[in-house]
């Protein structure tokens, strides 16, 4: 996991994730109108971790 976090697209993933996650946490709990946003930053954020993790165990 220490290759991982040298890897940008594992650093890019990172932020994206965070917001997706708390854009759908506050979605749930408030029905605000962000909650649409979570899905396009979480999933693309899990995409680009699991990219760069994997490119680091090569």
């Amino acid at each position: 996991m220490d290759k991982a976090f040298r890897n940008a697209m594992f650093l890019t993933g990172i932020p994206l994730t965070i917001c997706g996650f708390s854009f759908g946490l506050t979605g749930l709990l408030n029905e605000s109108t962000l909650s649409y946003m979570a899905p396009g930053l979480l999933i693309p954020g899990l995409a680009f971790m699991l990219i760069g993790w994997m490119q680091s165990n090569t």
